[in-house]
């Protein structure tokens, strides 16, 4: 066998292993979000809560955000979602990256967007999905990209 046929076999098995690799890593959850394709993960409740400032304002779902990539033409918005025990979805909040310009951060600087939680899906972690929508119906929002560094219940 010549050494252009052994690297092409062995190019060919490495590809056909990024579709299994690829399936695990979306069970551990989708952290980039697109216009094709929401980001799905998991809220755990923090560690440290006080009784009397979760009693006050009830419990929020922290968003971070720790990188965007904007559309190529016009904005977009970020939709967040709960998923309730019996399986359907019900929307919690929406926000906007402003500037609408490009950015990365680590976590310790990541954006963080506030969403209240209804009491009754505060008591262990919830799924989230968070979508990305052209903020204008004649919009596409081609392009963009919301990366979420994760999510916590105070």
């Amino acid at each position: 066998m010549s050494a252009r046929r052994l690297w092409m076999i062995g190019a060919g098995s490495a590809l056909a292993l990024i579709p299994p690799i690829a399936a695990l890593a979306a069970e551990a959850g989708q952290l980039l979000a697109t216009v094709d394709r929401p980001a799905i993960l998991t809220a755990t409740p923090a560690k440290a809560l006080e009784s009397t400032a979760a009693d006050r304002s009830g419990p929020r779902v922290i968003v971070d955000v720790t990188g965007y990539q904007p559309p190529q033409k016009g904005a977009v918005r970020a939709v967040v979602k709960v998923q309730k025990p019996d399986g359907t979805e019900q929307e919690i909040g929406t926000f906007g990256v402003f500037p609408n310009a490009a950015f990365r951060a680590d976590s310790s600087r990541a954006r963080r967007y506030s969403f209240p939680l209804p009491k009754e899906l505060a008591a262990g972690a919830v799924k989230l999905k968070v979508e990305v929508v052209p903020d204008k119906a004649q919009e596409s929002g081609e392009g963009a990209q919301l990366e979420i560094g994760g999510a916590e219940i105070q």
